[in-house]
């Protein structure tokens, strides 16, 4: 019997091979900067989500370093237990500020965050209304809710009044939407999300795991758009990306935090996060707060690079964010591409379905990067 079964798999990833949707696992081994190293070979990597470096900041590092010292490597048990250490309240009173919300919570991931925060939001005779190109996490946690899914146009705000208008709903309407869709780099329409909702009485949920860091001269999606973090607003975010450490946070009201605690099941028996990784959220989030050059050098670096692929008439989205994809007919294209970039030390591998419709190399810039690094990038890219 079990023969049979892996058969069945061989033949499937057969199948991906022969289509070219076979993904395999690439691990660096060295980094240092933009730079990292891959079988022997050095690239200047335009594939990663750290957007503000700070993920080798010499500030986090000894952070970490100081708080392994005092509390060891794991946390050891679940943080409803005595997984958390001091740390963790410490750094969620900090995301309160940075937030201005009444409260917060740290969680895993931004996948972990996703599947547990949405299905304990989202109640049975409530509707949630999600847009069509939101992260993977977002389509899984309004999966695992008992509420009723209705997925909208992207950023369509016509489509999405009319859909509301004509749902009959007996409970609350929770409209769920990332700030920056991480495939694209266009921001949602987070003004206007915001006026349906406080007009219908809904729920706004937002992901801005892509904001963070980024937008609202690095506090977020509210703060880029002059919002104040109302009641009925969700924030959920990461640490991963401009964080440049790991993990996730929830803010929003007292009320709702104190639910996701007795009730999210990713948070209630997931082990606590680890001091040395809370201590280095911790020490990023005050060199945000307190320091915008990393934020203003990230932005100048999208200017330019934008500049170089609008004059190189490559295909892209509209994207708004240091996430700059170049778009191709098909899988093969987009792989002879990423060749050619490769070939140049440029690293940037294919996004390739089921993740998106159409073949891409996303080109990610970062705060990073140097005037040298854009510059190869840019004489590969004429070679395309």
């Amino acid at each position: 019997m079990s023969e049979k079964i892996f058969e069945i798999f061989e033949k499937k990833l057969e199948k991906l091979r022969q289509t070219h949707l076979y993904r395999s696992v690439k691990d660096t081994e060295s980094r240092e900067g933009m730079k990292i190293t891959i079988n022997g070979q050095k690239f200047i990597n335009f594939a990663s989500n750290d957007y503000l470096g700070l993920s080798q900041h010499p500030f986090l590092k000894k952070a970490a370093i100081e708080a392994i010292k005092i509390f060891g490597i794991g946390g050891g048990a679940s943080r409803l237990l005595s997984g958390g250490v001091m740390l963790h309240k410490k750094l969620e009173e900090l995301l309160c500020r940075f937030k201005n919300s009444q409260s917060s919570l740290v969680l895993n991931s931004g996948y972990t965050a996703n599947i547990s925060l949405i299905p304990v939001l989202a109640q049975e005779n409530d509707i949630i209304f999600s847009d069509e190109l939101n992260h993977a996490s977002i389509i899984d946690g309004c999966r695992l809710s008992r509420a009723q899914k209705i997925i909208y146009r992207h950023a369509d705000l016509e489509d999405l009044q009319k859909l509301i208008k004509n749902s009959a709903c007996r409970g609350n309407k929770i409209i769920v939407t990332d700030t920056v869709f991480s495939m694209d780099g266009d921001i949602a329409p987070v003004k206007e999300l915001y006026e349906i909702c406080k007009r219908e009485g809904a729920l706004l949920y937002l992901d801005d795991a892509h904001g963070t860091g980024v937008l609202g001269n690095g506090f977020g999606a509210l703060k880029h758009f002059d919002l104040n973090p109302e009641e009925f607003i969700i924030q959920m975010g990461t640490f991963s990306k401009a964080i440049g450490s790991f993990g996730a946070f929830v803010c929003g009201s007292s009320t709702l935090i104190d639910w996701f605690i007795n009730s999210a099941r990713g948070f209630i028996f997931s082990t606590a996060l680890p001091a040395s990784i809370i201590a280095s959220s911790y020490a990023s989030l005050k060199i945000i707060m307190e320091d915008n050059t990393l934020i203003e050098k990230l932005w100048q670096n999208t200017v330019k690079l934008r500049e170089i692929i609008n004059n190189l008439g490559l295909k892209t989205t509209n994207t708004q964010t240091p996430i700059i994809p170049i778009l191709f007919e098909d899988i093969e294209s987009a792989i002879k591409a990423s060749e050619v970039l490769q070939y140049f030390n440029i690293y940037a591998p294919v996004i390739r379905p089921p993740t998106v419709k159409i073949p891409r190399i996303r080109l990610t810039i970062t705060a990073s990067h140097s005037l040298e690094d854009i510059e190869r990038l840019e004489e590969a890219l004429k070679k395309l």
